[in-house]
Parts: C-alpha cells; structure tokens; sequence
C-alpha cells in the first residue's frame, strides 16, 4: 500500500490541472495565432498576385519590345531591299538611257547620211539627164554628120565639111573598093582617135568629143581632137 495516498492524489491532481493548463494556453495560443495566420496568408496571397502581376507585366512589355524589334528588323531589311531594288534599277535605265542617246546619235547621224546621199543621188540624176540630153543631141549630130558626109561623097563635092564634123565626131569614113574597081562609101566605122582600132565609145566632158574607146579612156587626160582638158566621160552605147 501507498503509505501516502492524499499526496498523491495530489499530485495527480496537480498534474492534471497543469496538463489542462497547458492544453487550455496551447489552444488559447492557436486560436490567438489563427488570425496572425490568415493575416500572413492574405499578405502572402498579396504578394503573389502582386509578383503575378508584376511579371505579367515585365513578359508583357518584353513581348512588345520582342515585336518592335522584329518589326524593325524586318523594316530595316525592307529598306535594304528596297535601296538594292532601286540601285539595280537606277543603273538599268542609266544603261538604257545611255542606250538611247547612242541610238539618238546614231539615228541624226544617219539621218544625215541620208539627206546627203539623198542629194548626191538628185545631182547624179540631174547629171544622167544633162548626159543623156547631151548623148541624143549628140546622136542627132551624128546622124545627121553621117548624112551630109555620105550626100556630100555621092555628090563629089569636097570634104571640108565633113573633115569639120569628123572632128567634132570623131569620124573615120571607110571606102571600100568594089570589083570595077570604083570606090563607095559601103561602110562606116567610128573609130578611137588614140588607138585608131576600137570604136569609139566614151564621150569627153566639157568638150563633148565623142573620141575615145573604152580601153584608151583612163590612158588619155585631154581630148585628142581639141587638146581640151577633161574633167568627166560618159560611156555612149552606139546601137
């Protein structure tokens, strides 16, 4: 037997005031404490939505900056793009425009060119149709020579005339004779006062001395029947 069972009974009363005690100021400390806690969890939840929002901002503001950026990039490279497009093409029509004005060139220097052969070709015609005035008139000359000469032979008159029309026609007359032995005037040939063999065929200018073949023209530099100077000839086609 416990040989003091009030002290301890005391002291299990004691203690369980005490644990009581201690469970009634713990509880009490939790129950004071509670408030401190949902304070701290609003402060925490606060600044978590603060943070939150701060770093939505900050992404915010980085994707706009990301953005601008690229926009400016790709600007920058439009520009450049553009600036090489308009260089290209600057120079291009440069070329082209350097092409044109040497075509222009050429074009007024052609046409030119024509107008001047155009004129030389209007004088050279001029000059055929005084050549070939001169040649008929010529030609009239002749025939008209040729008759007197082979009138004045059959009449028996003298041959001053026709000496004067053969040197302004240069012509040789030819008689051949027949079997009774009288000669007649049966052929008449035009021949070459230089070579005396060819038939005459060029005409000399000013004088207009039908007096020369074709081989004896670039040998002689005056005419052989006035001893004039030439300055041009004309090649006569005697049909």
């Amino acid at each position: 037997m416990n040989p003091n069972p009030v002290s301890t009974g005391l002291r299990l009363s004691y203690e369980d005031d005490e644990h009581n005690s201690s469970v009634t100021s713990a509880c009490e400390n939790i129950s004071g404490a509670i408030p401190h806690i949902l304070s701290l969890g609003d402060n925490l939840k606060l600044e978590i939505g603060r943070q939150k929002e701060e770093f939505d901002q900050y992404v915010r503001i980085q994707e706009g900056n990301l953005i601008k950026g690229v926009r400016e990039m790709k600007q920058r490279h439009t520009y450049s793009f553009l600036s090489a497009i308009e260089k290209e093409v600057g120079r291009r029509l440069h070329g082209k425009e350097m092409e044109i004005e040497v075509m222009n060139c050429k074009n007024k220097e052609l046409v030119e060119k024509i107008k001047q052969v155009s004129m030389e070709v209007q004088s050279w015609h001029y000059k055929a149709k005084y050549n070939e005035s001169v040649v008929n008139a010529l030609k009239n000359n002749l025939k008209q020579a040729v008759a007197q000469g082979s009138l004045h032979v059959k009449e028996g008159c003298g041959d001053s005339e026709v000496d004067d029309a053969a040197s302004r026609t240069n012509l040789n007359y030819l008689s051949v004779v027949d079997g009774s032995g009288n000669s007649s005037p049966m052929k008449m040939q035009m021949i070459c006062r230089a070579c005396n063999i060819q038939e005459v065929s060029i005409l000399l200018l000013p004088c207009r001395h039908l007096c020369l073949c074709k081989d004896c023209e670039g040998l002689i530099g005056v005419c052989p029947v006035c001893k004039a100077m030439r300055t041009a000839s004309v090649e006569v086609y005697l049909s």
